[in-house]
């Protein structure tokens, strides 16, 4: 006879792959979620990557406006208003996500609202504060995109001088150049006042251009990665000459005998947009390239999670199986013949 003790053991026993179900079960849920939460976080930096680089395209063309107009001289219209199209179909896909309409469309207005000519100072402090709203909304988008809290170092380091350094080194060195063309038909009376905001702007490339090969070299050292390194390094040195390029234009200015050579300005700046632009594109595509690594990564570990759970479940679940064959396996009984009775009497 079975004993209450030994059914209440089979029991326990069947009962026993139940409970290791439960926490793998719960682990699953954990990991899901969290990858979950990496994958939501990755996708919206690459939203940030994309809108920053239909910004860098609008942020050359604007200063390239701003500096024909300081010059006097007639700029095509046509890479401005393409820009502007750029951004705006981006900011419609992806600018409730990242909360930039506002923002976007404050900085359209005042672009529209620019002039094509004037006195260099009026000219200066108008496209002075459409460039400014721009670098905000570059800042709006790093922030609301998370871009600026990137868990890995390299992507880090990247994004910082990418939608950060080089953005303001670009304005820097537009209002550098701008200022000093500027000065080339100012009274000599009048240019004590230029070389102080010459100065200014020239304090601020220098520190912008340091900045960006700081975070450069940082982030080529965290990623370890020969290729990378490379491919960036040459485009950040082309950077790095173009803007001594640009530094020594002031000298005329700062020894008081004027003759600022305006095509040379004019020149070196050009040169120095168009490493600018350069390296703007490297710089964005190696953090997409790097998202998209994290994201490709993020997918192995799920279906890792996957057929972690289902084998763990296949395993848990066999003892439970083979309980139940045996149940319904039908008994063999193997019956006893019966002894024929003889009759009394019979001869033996």
């Amino acid at each position: 006879m079975t004993t209450g003790a030994g059914r209440r053991s089979r029991i326990g026993w069947r009962l026993f792959p139940l409970a290791l179900i439960l926490p793998v079960v719960l682990l699953f849920g954990m990991v899901w979620q969290s990858i979950g939460e990496q994958v939501d976080f990755a996708d919206l930096e690459r939203d940030g990557v994309r809108y920053i680089q239909a910004l860098g395209p609008l942020e050359i063309a604007l200063t390239n406006a701003g500096s024909a107009a300081v010059s006097n001289s007639e700029a095509p219209r046509k890479p401005l208003a393409d820009a502007v199209d750029a951004v705006a179909a981006v900011d419609n896909e992806l600018g409730e996500r990242l909360r930039t309409q506002e923002r976007w469309a404050g900085l359209r207005a005042k672009i529209e609202s620019l002039p094509d000519s004037g006195t260099a100072t009026s000219v200066i402090a108008a496209y002075g504060g459409a460039n400014d709203l721009l670098l905000a909304l570059i800042e709006k988008v790093r922030n609301n995109s998370k871009l600026i809290r990137d868990p890995e170092a390299d992507s880090y380091y990247l994004q910082d001088g990418a939608a950060q350094e080089l953005p303001e080194g670009i304005v820097a060195a537009a209002r550098y150049t701008d200022l000093l063309v500027g000065t080339a038909g100012l009274p000599a009376a009048d240019r004590a006042k230029a070389v102080v905001d010459i100065n200014s702007a020239h304090s601020d490339l220098v520190s912008n251009a340091r900045d960006l090969s700081d975070d450069v070299q940082l982030a080529v050292e965290g990623t370890g990665s020969r290729s990378l390194g490379g491919a960036l390094l040459s485009k950040l040195d082309r950077f790095n000459r173009s803007i001594d390029n640009l530094l020594p234009l002031m000298s005329p200015v700062l020894a008081g005998t004027g003759g600022i050579d305006v095509a040379r300005v004019v020149k070196a700046r050009a040169e120095m947009q168009s490493a600018a632009a350069d390296l703007s594109a490297a710089l964005l595509a190696q953090i997409d390239i790097a998202l998209e690594d994290r994201l490709s990564s993020l997918s192995l570990r799920r279906l890792l999670a996957i057929g972690t759970l289902v084998v763990s479940v296949l395993l848990a679940a066999a003892p439970i199986g083979a309980a139940l064959a045996a149940r319904r396996k039908p008994a063999v009984h193997q019956d006893q013949p019966e002894r024929r009775r003889e009759p009394v009497g019979a001869a033996r």
